[in-house]
């Protein structure tokens, strides 16, 4: 494509296509381009690069571009993180878990490998 223009960003691949497929189901050219902030090659690229080595943006003709923010504009994915009461509730049932673990972990070591 000759003279296109960005018309979104994504934070990794699978989201770039399938907002590049959504312009394309509705008529509009988009293709995903990988931008590399470090000089590392898409192909060497860790997955969910976005965040950081690379972005994904997607492009369209510039004569398609009007239409394509227009069809994107009600779009865009809510940008959602995770709560920290959340965060913190999740790590303290994990630990919770692995040290209910950890003495029944100790006698089986034990049995296999015999008490001194």
């Amino acid at each position: 494509m000759t003279d296109e223009v960005i018309v979104g960003t994504a934070a990794d691949e699978i989201q770039a296509e399938i907002i590049a497929g959504r312009l394309r189901a509705e008529g509009i050219r988009a293709r995903v381009r990988f931008e590399s902030q470090a000089g590392i090659p898409r192909q060497l690229a860790p997955s969910g690069s976005g965040y950081g080595l690379g972005g994904f943006r997607i492009a369209v003709p510039a004569t398609e571009a009007d239409a394509a923010r227009a069809l994107l504009s009600g779009d865009e994915p809510a940008v959602t993180g995770r709560h920290p009461v959340l965060r913190a509730v999740a790590i303290l049932v994990l630990v919770s878990f692995v040290l209910a673990l950890v003495p029944g972990l100790v006698d089986l070591l034990q049995a296999i490998f015999g008490s001194r």
